[in-house]
């Protein structure tokens, strides 16, 4: 590993709320130092854009992607945070369903990268976005996380569940080399992955929703078991997995981290990091994220934030057991857990992007002691005419990534 303590840490931003989909536009970056203890949040909110979900960077450093559910491909420096180019890709394809727009890319190259339109994988360049290249179709309902294997050859992603053809259930792998995709059977949906650090095989936990009705926008959370797949690339095999209880804290995903030991992954609902052992595969340890009682007073106004939304989402009357089943898996907390996750490039310190408590949590690892806890400005700062002292003060953390390329 590198030998390096210094890198920067960027979460897409979505906004106050429980329904990111719908939220804000934006990006943050906390410069790290964690060996000097010197940390430097930096944060930007663009007009024009809704529901940011992810970000991705160049290996250069010089380009990062705000992916949304705007339906437009957003570029910004992730050096300065400042806007590069936006556009629409309604041009190409018109959704069919709300939860399609180009939330993950892939970069290929410092100025090329591959996204999702429609049914078909598309290699854009940024300096001519107007003229894709289709590479091919990916076979799966919607797809959301990609990651590119690390031999260069396949990319692995998974498949969101769709108003129309249902739970997903499956997730694909496309080979870059033959411009065909194969679909990998599951026993539930995933939407979320990461690679091996070396070899062609990647790590998928389950995303389990529960539409109301056959709309899977304003979801309810699944209470059902969970689970974690070890896929190999070459052979679109399941060579491992396993199963998680119900009445455990594993529900929901966002970031994946793997390591020669062990794969770790935010279950967000239920405000822990899940932890499971590499060499057997078995042995599933949890670190704990709930927020202590004095935390939730201290952050009161995004508890109160979450329950009206949480009401506001579901038809109580006919619905009331998809609210009790929230509230267990969110072990009674009225805070949402962690939904950034990242390893530093030293191997030492684990990154908790906490959006209930509007935090970044520095751990100690592989030891798990906390660090540094690091608290973000609130969201009336950077929308003064639009909430007062008395609002939800979250930024509202999603997927983050990791990079020292954009130091300079």
């Amino acid at each position: 590993m590198v030998a390096a303590s210094k890198f920067d840490f960027f979460i897409a931003l979505d906004g106050l709320g429980l329904n990111g989909f719908e939220g804000f536009g934006g990006v943050a970056r906390l410069r790290c130092e964690p060996d000097h203890d010197r940390y430097d949040i930096a944060v930007r909110f663009y007009d024009g854009i809704a529901g940011a979900h992810a970000t991705q960077i160049n290996d250069k450093g010089t380009v990062g992607f705000l992916g949304n559910l705007s339906q437009i491909l957003f570029f910004y420096d992730p050096r300065t945070l400042e806007e590069i180019k936006r556009f629409s890709t309604l041009r190409f394809h018109a959704p069919e369903v709300f939860l399609s727009s180009q939330t993950h890319v892939v970069w290929m190259k410092e100025r090329e990268f591959i996204t999702v339109i429609g049914s078909d994988f598309y290699l854009f360049n940024l300096d001519d976005l107007e003229h894709p290249e289709r590479i091919g179709a990916h076979g799966v309902f919607l797809p959301h996380a990609i990651k590119k294997s690390p031999s260069g050859n396949f990319l692995f992603y998974g498949s969101m569940d769709h108003d129309k053809k249902g739970y997903a259930n499956h997730v694909g792998i496309f080979d870059l080399r033959k411009k065909e995709a194969r679909v990998v059977g599951l026993p539930a949906t995933v939407w979320h992955l990461q690679t091996h650090p070396q070899k062609d095989i990647f790590y998928a936990p389950t995303q389990r929703c529960t539409p109301q009705g056959t709309d899977f926008t304003e979801y309810t959370i699944a209470h059902f078991k969970n689970y974690l797949f070890e896929i190999d690339g070459p052979t679109a095999t399941v060579l491992r997995h396993i199963a998680i209880p119900k009445d455990l804290p594993g529900a929901l995903t966002s970031d994946v981290v793997v390591t020669e030991q062990e794969v770790l992954y935010n279950a967000c609902a239920s405000s822990a990091i899940v932890r499971v052992d590499l060499p057997t595969f078995s042995q599933v340890k949890f670190i704990d994220e709930r927020p202590t009682g004095r935390q939730v007073l201290r952050h009161w106004r995004a508890g109160v934030s979450n329950l009206v939304e949480a009401f506001s989402r579901a038809n109580l009357p006919s619905n009331t057991h998809a609210f009790f089943k929230a509230v267990r898996i969110a072990r009674m907390s009225p805070l949402d857990g962690s939904f950034g996750l990242a390893l530093s490039p030293c191997g030492k310190y684990l990154i908790s992007a906490h959006r209930g408590m509007n935090e970044v949590i520095v751990y100690e690892y592989p030891k798990i002691a906390v660090r540094k806890r690091i608290p973000f400005p609130p969201m009336r700062q950077f929308y003064p005419n639009r909430f007062g002292r008395l609002d939800d003060e979250r930024l509202g953390f999603h997927h983050s990534t990791l990079s020292t390329a954009t130091l300079g």
